[in-house]
């Protein structure tokens, strides 16, 4: 019987991330996506992070979407300059990011955007949209938001209560606290209580942060957004399609040839994210040389290796940017400081400036990547050549180690591996194998065949027929060396390097803790935090859920501020309060 691994890749043959109206009608059963941001803060110093959550929601049933995998990010000034671009994994609609505002950012008025590539269908005025006000307290000319205005002083009381009132909270869950008044660095236990079934098992953030006492940009709830997802957009005509990023990251470019005599259309393009959990990609292109790949798995590296099987050096490869958006119909908050406020601006200056120094003592840290197998599986047969006597090559190494793996010569003194298939009748090779080392396809064999086997670790050999996309090979040869960067001698000009823009990396943040039965090492450390607590992702109990944090010495009043969606796409959102004094 004869079997084959399938690796399915999904292939999308158009520029970019657009495809041309004759194509529109494949997606138009696509329900529309909005997005709501729970973010820590409107209103940061430089010096400090911006920490949110992204909740990707189905507009038609009003519950988190499993359409698009990947959302976007933005910071946008005043003056139509982006700050930042995240690109964030969503999973089942959830995602989270971080970002620290340098020093060289501006004091002023800014907008924080959340969108999918799906959602560029719709206009950016369907986008997340949260004004951000940002100060910049080493900078010497403030002149830009700074005001002397009386009228603005006297309505900072007004908007402050106004701000209070129009925060609504839901019915459907109950905070607990063990008390309302804190001292500095007292445990604080939150208990809080589902009043709803439906509860259990949703996706929510929690904030606990210091409130500000200044007239700042008004944050929106999940109840105030609930409004805004029940309004159906629509679709930009006249436009390309932004195809959704239903599986993964689409990475998408296009090849161009050296020679006219070679035409850019159906060639497999090779694509390596090298390392230790490496990806590879073969996708087919188009009749005007496009190709697209879809990454649906996490991995390390910043750089990957593109290059056109086959044909060596007869095409050059390059990925396609996305197009830039339009930010001219963005209006912006008008925040502004008074001269009053220079001794708060102080302060908290000085607070953020002793919270980075000890920074390394209260790191936040990487969730690790999850450890996924290599495509072909677990039918390789794995040779750790230590357990082997070692040969000074891998030509020899094949022959005196491998089983059913060979090298033969060719024309021009060239090699190819060649790999026996599992099955019977044991026939000459029908195709070549793919070649993988450190991650990194390789095209010319011959370059292996002399290659020092005392630097390899190990060779893992699959003897299946395997699909890479279009692509068929007779079998997988997987070699592993010792420092594991092979790639970064790859010297040839028919492999491209590229960047990547990357996914956020997943964080654990850090929780402050004290022990309250005596002094430890973190009690002789300051302790100035105006962020108390952040959880971007947190899973409720079916009847009570506990959450315990410390206090700061930053005295004043804060805010817990929970944001979510239950599983039945009910919109959560409470807030409480408490003192440090």
């Amino acid at each position: 019987m004869i079997r084959f691994t399938l690796i399915f890749v999904f292939v999308i043959l158009f520029v970019g991330t657009a495809i041309g109206q004759s194509t529109t009608q494949e997606y138009k059963n696509i329900p529309e996506e909005k997005i709501f941001m729970h973010h820590n803060t409107s209103f940061l110093f430089t010096g400090e992070y911006l920490y949110y959550s992204v909740y990707c929601l189905n507009s038609e049933s009003k519950n988190l979407s499993d359409i698009s995998k990947v959302a976007y990010v933005e910071l946008v000034s005043e003056n139509k300059k982006v700050i930042f671009t995240h690109k964030v994994k969503l999973e089942n609609g959830v995602g989270q990011g971080d970002f620290f505002l340098p020093v060289s950012l501006q004091s002023g008025n800014y907008k924080l955007l959340a969108y999918t590539q799906w959602m560029k269908n719709y206009g950016i005025q369907n986008f997340f949209q949260a004004d951000m006000a940002i100060v910049n307290p080493y900078q010497g000319d403030q002149k830009s938001i700074v005001t002397d205005s009386i009228s603005y002083q006297e309505k900072k009381k007004a908007y402050l209560n106004e701000k209070i009132k129009t925060n609504k909270t839901t019915s459907k869950i109950s905070l607990a606290i063990n008390k309302n008044v804190f001292g500095k660095r007292e445990a604080v236990n939150l208990k809080i209580k589902n009043l709803d079934k439906s509860i259990a098992g949703g996706r929510f953030s929690i904030s606990v942060r210091k409130i500000d006492t200044i007239k700042t940009p008004y944050q929106k709830t999940t109840l105030d957004f609930n409004t805004f997802l029940s309004k159906n957009a629509v679709q930009i005509k006249d436009k390309p399609i932004a195809l959704p990023e239903l599986r993964g990251e689409l990475i998408c470019g296009k090849i161009t040839s050296k020679d006219s005599n070679f035409k850019v259309n159906d060639k497999k393009v090779g694509f390596s994210i090298p390392g230790k959990d490496y990806e590879i990609k073969i996708a087919t292109t188009d009749n005007e040389g496009n190709f697209c790949f879809n990454l649906d798995k996490e991995y390390e590296e910043n750089d990957a290796f593109l290059q056109v099987l086959g044909f060596e050096d007869k095409f050059s490869v390059e990925l396609i940017n996305s197009e830039a958006l339009g930010y001219d119909q963005l209006e912006f908050n008008d925040f502004k400081i008074t001269r009053a406020m220079k001794d708060m601006i102080i302060k908290r200056s000085v607070y953020n400036q002793i919270r980075n120094r000890y920074f390394s003592v209260k790191p936040d840290t990487l969730t690790p990547l999850q450890e996924i197998p290599p495509f072909y599986g677990g039918v390789a047969e794995i040779y750790d050549l230590d357990d082997y006597t070692r040969f000074p090559t891998i030509r020899e190494t094949l022959v005196e180690v491998v089983n059913n793996v060979w090298a033969k010569k060719i024309e021009n003194d060239r090699y190819v591996f060649q790999v026996r298939y599992k099955y019977p009748p044991f026939n000459e090779p029908e195709y070549l194998p793919l070649v993988i080392v450190d991650g990194m396809i390789i095209q010319d064999h011959t370059d292996l065949v002399e290659y020092d086997a005392r630097k390899v670790k190990r060779i893992s050999v699959s003897r299946d027929k395997h699909y890479l996309g279009s692509q068929i090979f007779q079998g997988v040869v997987d070699i592993e060396t010792e420092k594991g960067d092979y790639y970064k001698l790859i010297n040839k000009s028919y492999v491209d390097k590229v960047s990547l823009f990357k996914p956020l990396p997943k964080k654990k943040y850090f929780i402050q803790q004290y022990n309250q039965d005596g002094a430890n090492d973190s009690d002789r450390i300051p302790d100035y935090r105006n962020q108390l607590l952040w959880l971007p992702d947190v899973v409720f109990n079916d009847t009570e859920t506990t959450i315990n944090f410390f206090t700061s010495n930053n005295l004043g009043e804060y805010e817990i501020r929970i944001e979510g969606y239950a599983n039945n796409g009910l919109p959560i959102s409470t807030i409480e309060r408490i003192k440090v004094q």
